[in-house]
């Protein structure tokens, strides 16, 4: 069971509700879902949507076409229709039914002319009773509820607007026709609305009046993954966590130590820092309060990695958290930490750039931003997540590979990882805190020791005299331009990236998926690693050997490493989100292997997994490079 639901409407107009209702409800029935939202970066009015596909196995991506299509507004309908598989569902308000299709105040001219130039092309007037025709011509089942009607009804006597409850109405449309039991709506609805017993009441009338409405409707055959059929082959449903990229690092960093965070509010980062915020205990083991995280809103960037750099000088475990416009701020701090070995953590969410770029769109263009920004040469760790349990487990690692190796750690996510909600089972992270070489300090403490293993002892501003200065120094921190001192500090600074490579388990520099013999290998990492690895069974079952490398560990890049598994293939192709191949340059450059061919996306938008079959069948037939249009 493998089922692709949209549900769209104006951005403000309750479509993230709908999106989680339908989320927590396929997973209360024990499926697994995976959804992407996708918004504009305006407040209310443009077209937002969820994309979620919700399976009885793992997922980690989405896939067209679409089965099922809910509208809470005519332009959804006139952008996804053309989404939908032959035998889809499309459910809308029968009071929207007279409207244009195009014409709404919102819509974006460029996107009006083209939407009306495809209904042109297909003979279809430009009203929504106009698409419904056509669709049922393409054997399309459409369900024009009357839901204003039915909203009304519920809603008599009292102030609520019938449009506050529309995503309810909809969404317990969609449930119903997939022959979900009313039982289930009940409970995403308490749980979307947990302590607002008031808006509880209502919406769970007007799912009751919805499942009236629909009690002789054609339902399709879901079944749970509770089942006994859906668990033949496929992981027993336990307790699990719904979560987003954003809470999932929270959560990973709570769990690293982490004890003093710092923002400036930005998308997609900031939501992390609010889900740190609600944190008000931390617990250990045996279950005594032992403090809770302190969350600073700075006034910009520049303070926010400021601030964070002088938490870690204290002790505390610290982080700051941004996306590419504040990095673009945080670098003159980044290389201040560089020169200083300051282990500072920075959690970097990358978006549609250059400058404010696509403010709410993903991307992943900052690779090579993260790798190389700043001035000067010194040693950092960037690493980069593929799903939401790497990401909750990268972030207890950050920590800790910054204080053993005493050098700024950037963990790089994307806006594909940070807006996708997912279920994960409940992990045991049990990655033991690792704080390096701390020490009291003492009279002649020397902040910046020479050691054999290039690594200073590391005592706590406040516990002994140290110095520290954005300039070259000497073994105490005091300003020095010494020539031969200046070579001592800058090798054991660089070096450290040797010791990170020998050092770093294989595990967390790359990961391997798929037939250990093959032919072609798919290199990709960040979330593109989702659509590409639930790709591999159709991309084997056709005879070919086709295995997929996630490259994680970006700098230093383990060149070695990944040459073993290139070494091994016959074509080598890349897939990710960027208009240039930022990984395929590092293969390049640092394993001095030819990439054969480019899947690329940069329109802003996740890659799917019919894109990643598509892509490399392309690139099989001849292409070299690939590029990937999908998504609105």
């Amino acid at each position: 069971m493998d089922l692709n639901i949209i549900i769209g409407g104006p951005q403000g107009g309750g479509v993230e509700t709908a999106g989680m209702l339908l989320i927590r409800a396929t997973a209360t029935a024990g499926l697994q879902v995976f959804g992407v939202r996708e918004y504009h970066s305006n407040i209310k009015g443009k077209h937002s949507y969820f994309h979620i596909r919700t399976s009885n196995k793992p997922i980690n991506s989405i896939k067209h076409p679409a089965d099922i299509l809910g509208g809470l507004d005519p332009e959804t309908l006139a952008t996804h229709f053309s989404e939908l598989r032959k035998g889809g569902v499309v459910v809308y308000d029968e009071a929207i039914e007279s409207k244009s299709l195009t014409r709404s105040p919102s819509i974006d001219p460029a996107k009006a002319k083209r939407l009306r130039s495809a209904l042109t092309e297909k003979g279809i007037k430009d009203t929504v009773e106009g698409l419904r025709e056509y669709l049922k011509g393409e054997g399309v089942s459409v369900y024009a509820i009357p839901f204003s009607k039915i909203i009304s009804n519920v809603l008599k006597g009292t102030n609520i607007q019938i449009e506050r409850t529309m995503n309810t109405a909809i969404t317990s449309a969609i449930l119903s026709i997939l022959g979900m039991k009313k039982d289930i709506v009940y409970d995403a609805i308490s749980s979307l609305f947990a302590g607002k017993a008031g808006i509880i009441e209502v919406n769970r009338k007007v799912a009751d009046a919805v499942y009236e409405e629909l009690s002789t409707a054609e339902k399709f055959q879901v079944e749970s993954a509770k089942g006994e059929d859906d668990k033949k082959g496929h992981e027993e449903v336990g307790k699990r966590l719904l979560l987003a990229g954003n809470d999932a690092v929270a959560i990973g960093k709570i769990l690293g130590g982490l004890r003093f965070q710092t923002y400036y509010p930005i998308t997609p980062a900031a939501d992390e820092s609010l889900v740190i915020e609600e944190i008000a205990k931390i617990f250990d083991n045996e279950g005594r309060i032992i403090g809770s995280p302190i969350v600073v809103q700075t006034e910009d960037e520049i303070s926010a990695v400021g601030m964070a750099i002088g938490g870690v000088l204290t002790g505390v475990r610290s982080a700051t958290s941004t996306s590419g416009p504040g990095f673009s701020l945080m670098v003159e701090g980044l290389g201040w930490a560089g020169i200083n070995e300051v282990p500072l953590v920075i959690t970097y969410y990358q978006r549609g750039g250059p400058s404010t770029g696509l403010p709410t769109r993903h991307s992943q263009s900052d690779l090579l931003f993260s790798i190389f920004a700043g001035h000067g040469e010194f040693a950092r760790i960037v690493i980069a997540s593929g799903d939401h349990r790497e990401a909750m487990e990268d972030a207890v690692k950050c920590f800790n590979y910054a204080e053993i190796f005493q050098v700024p750690v950037i963990h790089l996510l994307d806006k594909g990882l940070a807006n996708s909600v997912t279920t994960v089972p409940v992990p045991s992270i049990d990655i033991p805190i690792v704080r390096g070489k701390i020490v009291d300090g003492g009279e002649e403490y020397k902040r910046f020791k020479l050691t054999e293993d290039r690594i200073s002892p590391r005592a706590f501003l406040g516990r002994t005299i140290q110095w520290y200065t954005g300039d070259e120094h000497n073994e105490y921190g005091n300003i020095c331009e010494d020539p031969v001192v200046r070579e001592e500090m800058y090798r054991k600074r660089m070096e450290k990236r040797r010791m990170i490579l020998e050092e770093l388990p294989d595990w967390d520099k790359a990961r391997f998926y798929g037939p250990e013999k093959y032919d072609d290998l798919l290199l990709t990492w960040g979330t593109t690693k989702g659509a590409v690895v639930d790709a591999l069974p159709e991309l084997n079952a056709t005879g070919e050997r086709v295995s997929v490398l996630q490259v994680r560990l970006m700098e230093p890049f383990p060149a070695d490493y990944v040459s073993e598994f290139i070494a091994g293939s016959r074509r080598v192709v890349s897939i990710e989100a960027n208009y240039t191949g930022q990984l395929a340059w590092l293969i390049e450059r640092y394993c001095k292997i030819n990439v054969d061919g480019k899947v690329l996306k940069y329109n802003g938008r996740t890659i799917s997994e019919d894109e990643v079959l598509n892509g490399y069948r392309r690139i099989k037939e001849g292409e070299t490079s690939v590029v990937l249009t999908g998504g609105e």
